[in-house]
């Protein structure tokens, strides 16, 4: 990590004090399971002319569209996985930077209505409000998907509850419920950029 970045990540880190990395994972294969249904990221359908940023820019970007969150939904723990760049199709020099990480709480009653807060506090923060409805996925798990109306940068958020699926497999048993979140940036350009930064 960059000196650049490490005074934003320490703002962040406190939501990875609790975390642990197996319930990452949980969450990641609870969501393949659930059919988890993202904001599309098709890059022709760009609506806005990619401007040059640094990648490590982009990801402390990022961070603080999801420290905005997790403020807003008023939880107190968190894994906060590591923003990732990816390139950006048919873009000279281009990347876009998606976060993808979860959220906690005690009962799923306390989910459900940090759930309900981010719906209805995030327009006030310069958010747009994209989407708020049970996804269309066999667990029908609620999805709320909202766009930064300055820059572009999309979240999607699934309230994901297994303790609370008839006939449960196994690892989903052992899944805690959460909140899912990921966050995705626009398409940025850097010459420097290269595939893994």
């Amino acid at each position: 990590m960059s000196r650049r970045t490490t005074a934003r990540t320490a703002r962040t880190v406190r939501t990875a004090r609790t975390a642990r990395t197996g319930g990452a994972l949980g969450a990641a294969a609870l969501l393949l399971a659930t059919g988890c249904t993202t904001m599309s990221n098709d890059d022709s359908g760009r609506s806005y002319d990619p401007q040059p940023m640094k990648v490590a820019a982009a990801k402390d970007l990022v961070r603080a569209r999801s420290s905005t969150i997790f403020d807003t939904a008023g939880l107190r723990e968190a894994n906060n996985g590591a923003p990732d760049a990816a390139p950006c199709d048919g873009v000279d020099d281009g990347f876009r930077v998606r976060h993808f990480w979860s959220m906690y709480a005690p009962t799923a009653d306390a989910l459900k209505q940090a759930m309900e807060k981010l719906h209805k506090e995030l327009p006030a923060k310069g958010w747009k409000v994209v989407r708020f409805e049970p996804a269309k996925s066999e667990a029908k798990q609620l999805q709320l998907d909202v766009e930064h109306e300055k820059d572009h940068h999309t979240a999607t958020v699934e309230l994901l509850l297994p303790s609370t699926y008839k006939d449960a497999s196994k690892w989903e048993k052992e899944a805690r419920d959460s909140l899912s979140v990921s966050v995705t940036s626009p398409c940025y350009t850097d010459p420097e950029y290269q595939v893994g930064d």
